[in-house]
């Protein structure tokens, strides 16, 4: 077998489970992709750099537009075949949902159009994360790169299979990873750092102090740059770098140390510095430090206590491997206890390797220890600037690589032979494959109806539109009744609604079942689907069944009652206007009468 035949596999299943988690799980509920997702749409509508401003002044991009713009020029060509009208999305967001405590965890609306077939918009989106995906694949191929390079240098052993097999856990260790795979199933910028920073990681391990592959460092650090600005954490490795000459063996093309710092900094800065120049131009410092500040400064975290160190570093190891949506989607408690015996073990294994180091496995390279406390500060750094939010695992995947060949060799030193390494992977695969339809997809379940299904929806077809004056509205298209209408009996009025447009509150529903005096006999009076997809949510297009049940009185007099219904808003009492066309300029009153019931004795 062709020794790369393994890798391939492994990027393959990667990008298979990227394709996976991708269809689970619905547009933006991911951290911060909305707005991942609108740099993108913006880039590719406007043909301009976003810019921040503070409240009353509206940003471009409201929470991500201060972000460095590579990840999303790279993920721009999946807009650019939408016709420029349709280069945007709109997305309502979900006010009842909270980051952890809440009944709700879709972080904004999942319509019809989310449904397949899909629309051209959302086709565009989900497109965009295969950019995620791509960089994934290339933060799996570094890591192998690097740990092979690494495992190599070992009393400059020559044999490939020792080194082949710890290489191939360590890239398997990022390639199954559930939240990595999520990740990079997302519109957003964490995939590309961790693929560049995996790529410098291996050129420190493996490249001589030359000309060329010190300018390759400068060129892949300042990309890092022009990614995300938690990138500069790269930047004193790559000056240690230089300092310290590369790799061992001596290299007759090496340049002085001066030199080598002069073409790093100077390329890194050609490719990326113009970003925080810009930076400095328009709000007076290079990082943008107060336009972040105004969108994503959160609660605080203090410093001082113990149980909020406790709870940080909980959350930091839970997120790092498995905790989905925005962060408030666990994997199951089992799951959590699988990660932290295998970084148990991995850490047993450092530990016995320093007793007995006649027994070493790995190849020690002081990047694999700097590149992981690095990313760490990064988050203590980030924490203390903007709150609890900075504590999340992704903020860790610049430096994944490092971490995932640390952990492939502490395991080494109890792993033996290939068959329990490939077991242990495969172990890792299925658990990976599980999660997407054990946890993401039950999470979020469907409120609408796809296009295709409200079609075949059974029902008397009606046109009973509803919305304030010269707005389109929402309009029942279709009712029906189940049971049968006589005294002390229970019926269902089950509505078919068609969104027409978004909705600027939300509505309540009132059904009413009214004698010839107009006083009402038996209602119901409630939300549509119990406020599971409120009204304000609702976008053009969308297909909604909704159900309400009518007790019938025992003792009601038989004779005919006609069936009202209509919208009302709690807050004011105001009932929204019914009218029975598309004129939106002549209301015909504030309910339809959906039919008549005759209903007779017992």
């Amino acid at each position: 077998m062709n020794a790369s035949s393994p890798l391939i596999a492994l990027v393959g299943l990667f990008l298979a489970l990227c394709v996976v988690y991708n269809a689970v799980t619905p547009l933006g509920e991911g951290p911060d992709e909305p707005g991942h997702a609108a740099y993108v749409f913006f880039l590719a509508r406007e043909g301009r750099l976003p810019v921040q401003c503070s409240p009353p002044c509206a940003s471009d991009v409201p929470g991500s537009g201060h972000h460095p713009p590579l990840a999303y020029l790279l993920a721009m060509p999946a807009a650019l075949w939408l016709p420029p009208t349709l280069r945007t999305f709109d997305l309502p967001g979900n006010p009842r949902f909270t980051w952890a405590g809440g009944d709700q965890v879709n972080a904004v609306a999942h319509g019809s159009r989310e449904q397949w077939p899909w629309d051209a918009q959302v086709w565009s989106w989900r497109l965009a994360r295969l950019a995620s995906s791509l960089a994934g694949a290339a933060t799996i191929i570094f890591t192998c790169l690097a740990a092979d390079a690494l495992h190599r240098r070992l009393n400059n052993d020559p044999a490939r299979g020792n080194s082949d097999q710890k290489a191939l856990l360590a890239a398997a260790l990022v390639a199954f990873n559930p939240q990595f795979i999520f990740t990079s199933s997302l519109v957003t910028n964490d995939a590309l750092l961790a693929a560049l920073g995996a790529a410098l990681l291996w050129l420190f391990i493996s490249s001589p102090r030359s000309l060329p592959h010190t300018a390759l460092i400068g060129t892949i650090l300042g990309m890092a740059l022009i990614t995300k600005q938690s990138a500069l954490l790269f930047l004193p490795l790559a000056l240690a770098w230089c300092a310290t000459g590369g790799v061992r063996q001596r290299c007759a093309a090496a340049i002085p140390v001066p030199a080598a710092l002069l073409v790093v900094t100077g390329v890194a800065g050609l490719v990326g510095g113009w970003w925080y120049v810009r930076n400095w131009i328009l709000y007076g410092d290079p990082l943008g430090l107060q336009a972040f500040r105004v969108e994503f400064t959160t609660q605080a975290f203090e410093v001082t206590n113990p149980a909020a160190w406790t709870g940080a570093l909980t959350t930091l190891h839970e997120s790092f491997w498995a905790r989905f949506g925005w962060m408030n989607l666990p994997a199951p408690a089992w799951t959590m206890l699988v990660y932290t015996l295998v970084i148990a073990a991995a850490a047993a294994g450092w530990i016995r390797r320093s007793i007995r180091p006649h027994q070493i496995t790995c190849a020690w390279n002081w990047q694999l220890a700097a590149l992981p406390l690095l990313a760490f500060l990064w988050v203590v750094s980030f924490a203390l600037t903007a709150g609890l939010v900075a504590w999340q695992g992704r903020m860790l995947f610049p430096a994944l690589a490092a971490i995932a060949i640390l952990i492939a060799c502490g395991l080494g030193v109890w792993i033996r032979g290939r068959v329990l390494t490939l077991t242990i992977i495969i172990g890792m695969a299925g658990l990976a494959a599980w999660l997407p339809f054990g946890v993401i997809q039950p999470a979020y379940p469907r409120q609408t109806l796809a296009a295709e299904a409200a079609r075949n929806w059974e029902g008397i077809d009606t046109y009973a539109r509803f919305a304030r004056s010269t707005e389109p509205g929402a309009v029942i298209r279709r009712w029906r009744i189940d049971g049968t209408p006589r005294p002390g009996a229970t019926i269902e009025v089950a509505l078919l609604w068609h969104a027409r447009s978004r909705q600027d509150r939300d509505w309540w529903t009132f059904v009413h079942l009214v004698d010839d005096n107009r006083r009402i006999v038996a209602e119901d009076n409630r939300e549509p689907r119990d406020g599971a997809y409120p009204m304000s949510q609702w976008v053009a297009g969308d297909w909604v069944e909704a159900r309400y049940t009518l007790a019938i009185p025992a003792d009601l007099p038989p004779g005919s009652y006609a069936l009202w219904v209509g919208l009302w808003d709690p807050a004011t009492g105001r009932r929204a206007a019914f009218f029975d066309d598309d004129n939106v300029y002549d209301p015909d009153s504030d309910h339809v009468v959906l039919t008549t019931l005759v209903i007779t004795g017992q």
